[in-house]
Parts: structure tokens; sequence; C-alpha cells
């Protein structure tokens, strides 16, 4: 396999950074490869965020979270049994999935690191497939690694190019993978199928020659989400707008904002200089302390859009920030057409977000980043309807899971 060479060190110093909120407002975004001919469509608000309600209905128990050594939290989801399934990746060796039944009891853990090979590498985000596999980006070895979602060990692939997501289809055996090729600059989307076979390019962004490692860390660290159609959604950080493509790679349609980013305070940027500093020396190796020094450079602010979600509905989460909501975090959520329907502000803050299949909003909240939690809200958007499927997200209440925080 793979090891973590100066190609691998520098493109971890790429998603290190983007990851770590280098935003920016100064480059536009880079154009799908594929040409077509879908317009973008101003976003409008539908609804009073003021009539928007979010009630949590769900706290992981700290018994249960303990039963599993959950540590550091990176991503989640929730299968169409209410199974919750946790990637938790603490550095330097602690690395395992586990699960929870819907009550939030521990179940089980698997991949956890020892000397067998259906081992977990390093990474960030994984994708729970409907069709019961668990996959992700190994970013030590740079492979494909598979799992059942009952923990049984698939495979481990190795790939060409560095893989960095991997984002779930409906029908068995197709995913998303993104990569780099560094050698010929730039970043895009295949369209794969099991067990690596690539079907299509989706999307594709090319690097300019001679750009600073910020921007080339900006161009290959666009966001991307997929949805119950397998759809493909993509976004640049520092503008508002995302790209909606089939996979084929055109455009259905492109959801954006005339909003102005927020700007950090100095007090902010500082803290950020200092944080993504001593993560990047702790975690690259084989590169320059004047690389490091430049991309751990904060933007002075912060980025439009964080992380794109969609729910089992279709209605696009863009999670962002908003100069009026000084707490927790904010969603700006549009429907199926593109149009904005309110923006929810949830009392966390976020790392990662996921729906379960009836809708309720899941996140992994980092107050308190020493001690993450995982918390499902409800959210209500009041009695209005747009015509474009605005409903209560999430059903009954759960019974509670967990009381203390």
């Amino acid at each position: 396999m793979i090891r973590f060479g100066r190609v691998r060190a520098l493109a971890t110093v790429a998603g290190v950074v983007w990851a770590g909120a280098c935003g920016g407002n100064q480059d536009a975004a880079p154009e799908a490869a594929a040409s077509d001919s879908a317009g973008p469509t101003e976003a409008r608000l539908l609804i009073d965020p003021a009539s928007v309600r979010v009630q949590e209905v769900f706290l992981l128990p700290d018994e249960a979270a303990a039963r599993a050594d959950l540590r550091q939290p990176r991503d989640l989801a929730i299968d169409d049994q209410g199974t919750l399934i946790v990637l938790d990746f603490a550095v330097p060796d602690h690395r395992q999935i586990v699960t929870f039944d819907p009550a939030g009891e521990f179940a089980i853990r698997f991949g956890e690191l020892d000397e067998r090979a259906d081992r977990l590498g390093p990474s960030d985000q994984f994708a729970v497939m409907p069709w019961k596999y668990v996959m992700l980006v190994d970013a030590a070895d740079n492979a494909l690694t598979s799992f059942l979602t009952l923990g049984t060990y698939v495979s481990t692939v190795t790939l060409a190019g560095v893989g960095m997501v991997v984002e779930p289809i409906p029908e068995y055996g197709h995913f998303y993978l993104k990569k780099w090729d560094p050698p010929r600059r730039r970043a895009y989307v295949l369209h794969m199928q099991l067990p690596v076979d690539s079907l299509s390019i989706v999307y594709q962004v090319t690097l300019p020659p001679g750009q600073s490692v910020r921007k080339d860390a900006r161009d290959v660290s666009f966001l991307t989400a997929s949805d119950g159609a397998g759809q493909l959604y993509v976004a640049f950080s520092d503008v508002y707008q995302v790209r909606v493509l089939d996979r084929q790679g055109a455009t259905v349609r492109v959801v954006q904002s005339p909003r102005r980013p927020v700007r950090k305070s100095p007090r902010e940027i500082e803290e950020e200089h200092a944080r993504l500093l001593e993560h990047l020396r702790g975690t690259v190796g084989d590169v320059s302390d004047s690389l490091l020094q430049d991309a751990a450079r904060p933007d002075s602010l912060f980025p439009l859009i964080e992380e794109l979600a969609v729910d089992p509905s279709g209605r696009l989460w863009v999670r962002t920030r908003r100069p009026e909501a000084a707490m927790g975090t904010v969603y700006d959520v549009f429907n199926d057409r593109g149009e904005q329907i309110s923006w929810v502000s949830v009392p966390a803050v976020v790392r990662k977000t996921a729906f379960a299949p009836d809708g309720r909003l899941f996140v992994i909240d980092e107050r308190d980043p020493a001690r993450p939690r995982v918390v499902g809200y409800e959210v209500g958007f009041g009695g209005s309807s747009d015509g474009g499927g605005v409903s209560r997200s999430g059903s009954a209440a759960l019974p509670a899971a967990g009381t203390g925080r």
C-alpha cells in the first residue's frame, strides 16, 4: 500500500487547512467540467425564522459513550433501522467505528486499531450506504476501506491519486469518490462501482499552476454531499453557491445567496493560527516550516459555507454563519427547487450533521471540545406551506436517551 510520503503530506496540508476553517473570499468558484445550461436560482426566504421550532429529542448517554470508549467523534450517520453509527478517531492511535441502538445503547464496535488487516486508517469522514456498507478513505495508506454495517470487514483497496471523500448513491455497489491528482493538478468526483471501477467523472476542478498552498487547498477541498436520488451537491467555502449535478455531470440547479461572510475578530484569528499550526506540526511530516506557517495563516472572514447535508425530504441544509445569530450553529434550508425555506439556529457547536430516516437532525456538538456529544433535534417549520415540501422535520419525539451534559 502507498505510505505517507511527501505527496500525501502535501495533500494533508491542503485538507487540514480547509478543514480547519480557512475561508476567504478572493476567488470565484471554479465551474464544473461538464457543460450545462441550467442557470442559478436566487434564494429567497419563504418562512419567518421566528416560527421555526427546535427541540432536543436525543442525547447520547454518558454511560453508552463510556462503554463504547467514544473519545473524538468525527462523523455520524443513522441507517434505515435507526442505528446510530459514529466514526471515532483521536490522534495518534484511537480509531474505531461504534454503533448505538435507537435508544442510545451501545451495540458494537469494529475497525479498531490492532495488528489485524481489518482495521481503520485515520479519517475524518465516512459514508454509510443504503446497501449496508460503511466506506471511508484511509488517509495513511490512501486506500478505500469497506465494512458491513454489522461490523464485518469487506475489503481495503489501494487508490490511484489521493482519495479524499466518499458519498452514498442508493443503487447497490454505486458511490461517489472524491480524489486529488497532484501531478495533474486537479481534484474531481467520480461515479464509482464496486470494487473501485470508475464509471464517469461527475465534477472536476483544475488548479492553475504557481498557486500558493492556500489557494490549492481552497480549490481541492470543495464540499460535497449527495441525496436519496443520487444527485451530487458541490460548493466552495468562500462563495455562497451550491451546484447540484446528476451522475453524468450535468447541472440540475444552482442554489445561491447574496449574503456576505462574517468577519473574524483579531482574537479569533490569533487563536485559529495557533491551533492550526500546532495541528499541522503534529500531523504532517516532510514539509518545511515556512510552508506550514503559510498554510496555518487564517483568513479574516469565516467561510460562507461550512457543510452541506440533505435530509430525507430532499431539503438542502447549508451550515453557515449569520451575524444576527451569535449563539449556536445556523443552517440555511432550501427546498428541492432551490428556494430558501428559512434558516434554523441549533443550540450546539456543530462538527458534523446527519439525518435520521424520519427527518430528525443529528449533530456532533463540540461546545466542550474535550467532550463532544451526539445530540438529536426535531425541527418544525411552523404551520405554513410553501408548496415545496416544507413540513415538520422529524416524527414523534424519541424517548429521552440521556439527560446529563
